[in-house]
């Protein structure tokens, strides 16, 4: 049987075959990346490469992303009352590599200071900060709702997530 013509029935437990059917399924879905960034209890950078992350509500202006409650950056999240989403360019594979490692990784990188003193990643294609408007409780995620304070975008192309690689999808007209 053809790649393309695969089929699994997926159980509500998500173990095993069915779970990696479920994953493989959506690892068909293009989607975007983003740096999802926010300040530590200390007021220290922090950051996480994000790729649930989409729009929910023109109004108000509300955005979405999701993280999994077990993930190390679940509790630094889960406190912070404002976090940016930074949309990477398609030359940033390396800032979506560096923000899914255990290290300092706001020193990997070159940022700047939007409102609220959030950290945000230099040579995006965009900047999106939020207040936290609120947390959902959905599986073994949570998602995370903000109100959007401030856009800005640049002319640059995106990086995409297909099928377990990063493609950097250039464009060379705008819609």
């Amino acid at each position: 049987m053809s790649d393309t013509n695969r089929a699994a029935d997926v159980s509500s437990s998500q173990s095993g075959a069915a779970g990696n059917a479920f994953r493989h399924a959506l690892g068909h879905f293009a989607t975007g990346i983003t740096v999802i960034s926010a300040l530590d209890a200390q007021g220290k950078p922090y950051g996480a490469t994000v790729s649930s992350f989409s729009s929910l509500s023109l109004d108000p202006p509300l955005i979405q992303w999701s993280l999994t409650t077990t993930s190390y950056s679940y509790p630094i999240f889960s406190q912070a009352t404002h976090f940016a989403v930074n949309i990477l360019a398609s030359d940033q594979e390396d800032v979506s590599r560096i923000f899914c490692k255990p290290i300092d990784r706001f020193a990997q990188v070159e940022s700047f200071v939007g409102l609220e003193r959030l950290p945000l990643v230099a040579g995006c294609l965009g900047w999106i900060e939020c207040s936290l408007e609120r947390q959902i409780e959905a599986g073994d995620h949570t998602i995370f709702v903000g109100r959007v304070m401030r856009t800005r975008v640049e002319n640059k192309s995106p990086l995409v997530h297909w099928r377990g690689c990063y493609h950097p999808l250039e464009v060379d007209t705008v819609c």
